[in-house]
């Protein structure tokens, strides 16, 4: 004899286990990160996924706790969102659990800070660069690539920058100059930043310094810098790196005097 169901027979399916933690009011405390300390605080034994307190089910004596009201997840160490702070304090003899809800939730984004260089594919760390010959009578240029805006590409005339909306524009593909280029000049466009498609980059670093005659060196405000991947300008005209200059740690060494009350600009990336 077969047994009988009302309604829909559902099928019977696999879900994920969720991960589930046991800890007690007790076992909190402060927890130090980079110089800022964390009051009742718990370090968890797996990521929550996302940095996301939704991601994270927690019960306080059988109370449930709303998630970045009741508690926050925090970055350790490592770099990891396994710190769970409370916003208050809680008894000693306070049970609690909580249940990672794993990649069911949909909310989860990686951490702050936690996409570096190395997790990059190689096409988002790459800078293209167009390179067209004046003739004297074009003013427009048609780019590889689409740019998002004119202010995400650096484009220069025999090595001298050019300030956008003032000496041009950019539509789609197009890189139009406000009159043209003289004949035989050389004209590059360095696209920067988000590409049109897929490529991200982080924020440019830019730093100023005024000649004197006499050194030749400059600290940089942060580490990092190379002497390829920075762009260095004396007085606007860019220079070529290794022969004009070099970078080393902090420190910017060109193989000239810069002149008294000239201006050495430098925009790179860490």
């Amino acid at each position: 004899m077969s047994d009988s169901y009302m309604g829909i027979n559902t099928p019977n399916r696999v879900s994920a286990a969720f991960q589930k933690e046991d800890f007690a009011g007790s076992d909190l405390g402060n927890i130090t990160v980079s110089g800022v300390t964390h009051a009742n605080a718990y370090a968890l034994d797996t990521d929550v996924d996302g940095s996301n307190a939704e991601n994270l089910y927690v019960v306080v004596d059988n109370v449930v706790q709303e998630p970045e009201v009741a508690f926050t997840i925090h970055e350790n160490t490592s770099q990891q969102p396994r710190i769970i702070k409370f916003a208050g304090s809680l008894l000693s003899t306070a049970s609690i659990y909580v249940v990672h809800r794993g990649i069911g939730s949909m909310t989860m984004k990686p951490p702050t800070g936690s996409v570096g260089a190395d997790e990059l594919a190689a096409n988002l760390k790459s800078f293209t660069t167009d390179v067209f010959t004046a003739n004297g009578s074009t003013a427009a240029f048609t780019l590889s690539e689409t740019p998002p805006n004119a202010n995400s590409v650096l484009v220069f005339v025999d090595g001298i920058l050019q300030k956008a909306s003032t000496n041009y524009a950019i539509s789609g593909t197009t890189l139009t100059f406000t009159s043209n280029p003289d004949n035989n000049s050389e004209i590059e466009a360095k696209h920067m930043g988000i590409r049109g498609v897929v490529r991200r980059s982080t924020d440019f670093i830019y730093d100023s310094f005024t000649g004197d005659g006499s050194d030749t060196t400059f600290t940089l405000s942060n580490n990092g810098a190379t002497t390829n991947s920075a762009f260095v300008f004396y007085n606007g005209v860019a220079l070529k790196p290794s022969t004009d200059y070099a970078i080393s740690g902090t420190t910017l060494t060109t193989t000239f005097a810069p002149q008294n009350a000239s201006e050495i600009m430098v925009r790179y990336q860490i």
